[in-house]
């Protein structure tokens, strides 16, 4: 009698341990997958952030060459500046504005 209840009790232990061990697994490879996602995101992230980098660089390439080749800003580089980033218009222009349904 007392071999049966042994047994059972040795079953149930090794049962339980066999499903923590499972569980432990199953945890671990959810980790990892989830490790493998966060950096094949951020290697994305770091590949866009360099790209913007190389078009920074460039800007600030063209303009030291505007600033060197005229001593300082040139009139050209201001009024490209002004229209473009900051929607200025000369004195004498007329700007229209095209308001459509899109």
């Amino acid at each position: 009698m007392r071999e049966v209840v042994r047994k059972k009790k040795r079953y149930k232990r090794s049962f339980l341990l066999r499903i923590s061990v499972v569980c432990l697994g199953v945890y671990i490879l959810a980790a990892l997958i989830d490790q493998q996602m966060q950096i094949s995101q951020k290697r994305e992230q770091l590949a866009q952030l360099q790209q913007e980098i190389q078009i920074q660089e460039i800007r600030n390439d063209e303009i030291s060459s505007t600033q060197s080749s005229s001593g300082g800003m040139s009139d050209e580089y201001a009024e490209k500046i002004a229209r473009q980033e900051l929607g200025m218009a000369d004195e004498n222009e007329r700007v229209f504005i095209i308001v459509t349904g899109e």
